[in-house]
């Protein structure tokens, strides 16, 4: 027996690299593991279901055995697809993100060529393997950063990794994580706006600053999103943050409003004196205040266009901007929540808001000029806001 699969090897070893060789079929080393070699429990009686993680820093493992490599560690209340069992443990689908490595001797063309080819956890003749490859399956993958001798692609759909039982509740049918996920990405797309809206907020003279409009982001994320405690903790923490801030900003201008007018009894009537330190904002900064706003608006445009960039985010304002007209003016008046640090006027009546992180419209300002921009917001003005994209 050992002669014939000695003359078998021979034969293939003539057709393939030697190194290569060493990774087309299932290794003969009984201690790596291999996520077939453990039989999972997938009959008729067995229903996969989306299931809640009950602890913190659970493992999930390449096979049924604790002492198998760890894949990865899930945090409380994360979500897996079940999909079978194996005596103390729950096969699991592996995560969407989840890479995998197959040696690039067997792809030609974006094609495998070979039989089982197998595909690993890491970029590794001894890292464990989660599935095979046989020849004409494409194969989409990038080269590894770490090793240029192999392709990290996506892992097979099959893949299944294990999580201890005790570890998982029922949560649902499995098309609830598909769900889930979602809302998970589009909590953290607010609580990052939320962030952002934060710092743009508190970086404005104290009468401008909007805290319902921040107020009212966190108490989105803390009763629309319940069921993600971490998040709801993270917002009501950074909420009370901003509102200590708040409230010692408050005392501050109102003793200095006290002082400068001579009386000793500080007014709850904060907006009726302007904040003269604002009129010496630098253009430079002046723009950065709005760089926390304009991140904002991309997140929420990112969202619908996966893997785009801010540039890209700009290069789409671009196709569909407008050009507006008139006299360009500083706007230095400091009121709560406005839409633009410059006006634009024609024939001595205001048409616009303006603001931009891209030019310095300072430079501008008395000229009459044809400004490339794009809507946003105007916070209920009386006027339309927009971004300026160039000046022509």
């Amino acid at each position: 027996m050992l002669k014939a699969f000695a003359l078998i090897a021979s034969f293939i070893a003539l057709a393939l690299p030697a190194v290569a060789f060493a990774d087309a079929a299932p290794p003969l080393d009984k201690s790596i593991t291999s996520v077939e070699q453990m039989p999972i429990q997938t009959g008729s009686n067995f229903k996969p279901f989306t299931g809640k993680i009950i602890g913190n820093n659970v493992r999930m493992r390449a096979a049924a055995d604790l002492d198998s490599p760890i894949i990865a560690e899930y945090s409380k209340d994360e979500y897996v697809v079940v999909t079978g069992e194996n005596k103390d443990f729950y096969a699991v689908e592996a995560p969407a993100d989840f890479k995998a490595y197959i040696f690039r001797g067997f792809v030609i063309d974006e094609v495998v060529e070979g039989d089982r080819v197998n595909v690993r956890l890491a970029p590794d003749r001894d890292a464990p393997v989660i599935g095979h490859y046989s020849t004409g399956h494409p194969v989409d993958g990038k080269i590894c950063d770490d090793n240029n001798k192999w392709l990290e692609i996506s892992a097979p759909k099959e893949t299944q990794f294990f999580i201890a039982k005790e570890y998982v509740e029922y949560a649902g049918k499995p098309e609830l994580k598909v769900i889930q996920d979602k809302r998970k990405a589009t909590v953290t797309q607010l609580l990052e706006s939320t962030q952002l809206l934060s710092q743009a907020e508190m970086r404005k003279a104290f009468n401008e600053i909007d805290l319902d409009r921040i107020t009212h982001s966190y108490q989105t994320i803390m009763t629309d999103y319940a069921d993600f405690p971490k998040f709801v903790t993270q917002a009501a923490k950074e909420l009370a943050i901003v509102q200590e801030d708040y409230l010692h900003r408050k005392i501050a201008f109102l003793e200095a409003k006290a002082s400068k007018t001579g009386k000793t009894h500080i007014s709850d009537d904060i907006y009726e004196t302007s904040y003269s330190s604002h009129e010496t904002v630098s253009p430079t900064d002046r723009m950065k205040v709005w760089e926390p706003v304009e991140k904002a608006i991309y997140l929420s445009w990112a969202s619908m266009h996966h893997a785009k960039t801010m540039d890209d985010f700009y290069s789409d304002q671009k196709m569909k901007c407008q050009t507006i007209s008139g006299i360009l003016e500083s706007y230095k008046e400091p009121v709560k929540n406005k839409p633009g640090d410059f006006i634009l006027k024609n024939h001595d009546i205001t048409v616009a808001y303006v603001y931009s992180t891209q030019i310095n419209l300072d430079e501008h300002v008395g000229k009459r000029v044809n400004l490339i921009v794009s809507s946003r917001p105007n916070n209920n003005f009386a006027f339309p806001a927009y971004y300026a994209l160039d000046v022509e």
